[in-house]
C-alpha cells in the first residue's frame, strides 16, 4: 500500500467513527471501525516528518489547519449551549507529536554526530517538546478556568514517535506495533474498545515506502473539515 492508500483508509475510518459518534450513537461497531484511523495517521506523521523537505512548513500546514478546524468546533459548541471544557482537536495533538518527532530528530543528528555541545541542547528541547502539551494545558486551563482536553492526550502525541526511531522499515513497524499496544493500555479504561487500534497494523505492514502517483496533501488536510461540515449538516436537517 502506499501512503496515499493508508491515508484514504484512516479518512474513511474517521468519517464511519463521526458519523457513529454524531449520528448514530447506538451502533457501537461504527466506533470500532473508527479507532483504525488514528494509529494509520500517526504512522503517516512520522513518515511526514522523516521526509518533508521543510519542518517548519510541515508543522505550520498542520497547526494552521488545527486552528481554522478548532473555531468550527468552538462554534458548534456556543450553539450547542456553551462550552465546559476545551476540546483541542487531533491535529492540535499531532502538531505536538511533531514537535516531539522533530526534537528527537535533532538529538538523534548530534548523538549521531558525536556533537557532546548538540546533544545537551537537543535532550532540552526534546524534553519541551514532551512537556509542552502537558504545559498548554496548564495554562489554558488558568486562562479559561475551564477544563483542556487534547485529543487522545499525551498517548496520542508519543504514538507517532514510535515509527521514527528506526530507519530500517521491519524495526520501524515492530516498535510501531509496540507503540500501539502501549497505546491502547494506556487508554482502555477511558475508551474500553480502542484495542480495535490494532486492526490498523496489517495494513501498516503492506506499506511501501511510497508516496502514491499523486499529490494529494490539500485534499487530506480538507477532508477533516470538510467531513465535519457534511455531518454536522446532516445532523441540523434531521
Amino acid at each position: 500500500m502506499t501512503g496515499n492508500q493508508l491515508k484514504t483508509v484512516a479518512c474513511i475510518s474517521m468519517a464511519v467513527d463521526h458519523v457513529g459518534f454524531i449520528l448514530f450513537p447506538k451502533l457501537a461497531f461504527l466506533r470500532y471501525i473508527g479507532r483504525i484511523a488514528m494509529p494509520l495517521f500517526a504512522y503517516c506523521i512520522a513518515e511526514g516528518c522523516r521526509h518533508t523537505r521543510s519542518k517548519p512548513r510541515y508543522f505550520l500546514q498542520v497547526f494552521g489547519m488545527a486552528l481554522f478546524c478548532q473555531a468550527f468546533f468552538l462554534a458548534e459548541g456556543l450553539m450547542g449551549g456553551g462550552i465546559r471544557e476545551l476540546y483541542l482537536n487531533i491535529l492540535f495533538t499531532f502538531s505536538s507529536a511533531m514537535a516531539v518527532c522533530f526534537a528527537y530528530m535533532q538529538l538523534e543528528e548530534a548523538a549521531r554526530r558525536k556533537d557532546r555541545r548538540a546533544i545537551v541542547p537537543a535532550i532540552a528541547l526534546f524534553a519541551a517538546a514532551l512537556a509542552a502539551q502537558s504545559l498548554i494545558s496548564f495554562l489554558l486551563e488558568e486562562l479559561l478556568d475551564m477544563p483542556v482536553r487534547f485529543d487522545y492526550g499525551i498517548s496520542g502525541m508519543i504514538l507517532p514517535l514510535f515509527g521514527l526511531i528506526f530507519t530500517e522499515k521491519r524495526k520501524r513497524d515492530i516498535s510501531f506495533g509496540l507503540g500501539t499496544v502501549i497505546f491502547c493500555l494506556l487508554l482502555c479504561r477511558e475508551i474500553p474498545y480502542v484495542w480495535f487500534s490494532l486492526l490498523a497494523l496489517p495494513l501498516i505492514l503492506l506499506y511501501n515506502g511510497k508516496r502514491g502517483k499523486y499529490r494529494l496533501k490539500t485534499v487530506f488536510y480538507l477532508f477533516y473539515p470538510l467531513h465535519f461540515a457534511v455531518i454536522y449538516g446532516i445532523k441540523l436537517l434531521i
